[in-house]
């Protein structure tokens, strides 16, 4: 926009510096990584005005530049707030590589809040019950189902001296292909699971609360007897993809509750529609880190050395976290209204 000729019938600077401001909101749209409270009022307010503003430029024939730049900053706006979404012409290879190199950790980024309420919970009631029965073996059946608690007791008796404890991970290497089928379909279901929970909060909590005490319960239970360590190195050999996955996938239902409790400046049906595709990108990754969990889960947890296993637990975790905190950061794009 012209500073130096400017439309009498705007008021100057006033006029200006609200289409400069709508410029800079459709040039770095957060169609992933999420809007503000001010950015999803002010959008189809400035819209709204800069559409008035071209139909009163083009009326009176006054500063004609002023009035193209406009037209041309309304249709961007206009694709935006009708037409997100909207399918692009990309090699669908590369589709697939921005999705998951872009999309996907923008997207889990912009909802850390409720991915770490998440995570707080789960890790939070784990560690709870961990020092509970590790204090108090007795407390171990009223967190955990009673049959569980004693078919783990009796393993964990059973186990020779020495020998490192492995749960029910005592499958031979030539079932590994087919148990690792039906983990990854269990694993899948789980994730189903998780995402239509968290469409009523309350189930959510109850379901993340009943895996969380399982994981603290069993760990402890095991430590009474000296097989903390090598339980743990199973679980967490295929669980930093597994539980990461059910949360991610727990908190794509919390992004449509939130859609239809508080809509904001939109309908709740067009809030739905837009949060829809947020949560699509937090479900993305969760079935293919739940595929990969599986395999190892069938062919590293159960066979492995510790040291693989611990390997295995801190390779996924760095790289899971590096790529949530570092994939998909670019600079924004200069606009033109920014710099006149």
């Amino acid at each position: 926009m012209e500073r130096d000729s400017p439309d009498k019938t705007t008021k100057m600077p006033t006029d200006l510096e609200r289409l400069r401001r709508l410029e800079r909101l459709v040039d770095a749209p957060r169609l992933s990584r999420g809007w503000t409270d001010d950015e999803l009022l002010d959008l189809p307010r400035l819209y709204r005005f800069a559409c008035s503003t071209v139909a009163r430029l083009e009326a009176t024939g006054q500063n004609p530049k002023l009035a193209a730049q406009t037209r041309v900053l309304v249709t961007r706006a206009h694709g935006i707030l009708h037409a997100e979404g909207r399918a692009g012409r990309d090699n669908p290879l590369l589709q697939l590589v921005r999705l998951y190199l872009r999309d996907v950790p923008r997207a889990i980024r912009a909802e850390w809040r409720l991915v770490s309420l998440s995570l707080a919970l789960m890790y939070g009631l784990a560690l709870i019950a961990w020092f509970g029965v590790s204090a108090d073996l007795d407390l171990a059946p009223s967190l955990l189902d009673a049959g569980a608690v004693q078919q783990e007791i009796q393993q964990l008796q059973d186990t020779a001296d020495g020998e490192p404890f492995r749960g029910n991970f005592t499958f031979g290497l030539g079932e590994s292909p087919a148990t690792a089928g039906l983990l990854m379909l269990h694993n899948i279901g789980i994730g189903i699971l998780f995402f239509a929970s968290a469409l009523i909060p309350p189930l959510y909590v109850f379901l993340l609360a009943t895996n969380a005490l399982m994981l603290g319960t069993y760990t402890a239970v095991a430590g009474h007897w000296g097989q903390a360590g090598a339980i743990s190195s199973i679980l967490w050999c295929h669980g930093v993809f597994e539980i990461q996955a059910i949360i991610l996938a727990g908190s794509a239902g919390l992004v449509l509750v939130r859609a239809w409790v508080k809509p904001g400046a939109w309908t709740r049906r067009y809030a739905l529609q837009r949060e829809s595709r947020r949560a699509l990108l937090l479900l993305a990754p969760t079935f293919p880190l739940l595929f990969f969990a599986g395999l190892i889960e069938a062919f590293v947890s159960p066979h492995a050395p510790i040291e693989v296993r611990i390997g295995v637990a801190i390779t996924t975790g760095i790289a899971l976290l590096a790529w949530v905190l570092l994939s998909g950061r670019g600079a924004s794009r200069s606009t033109a209204l920014a710099r006149n």
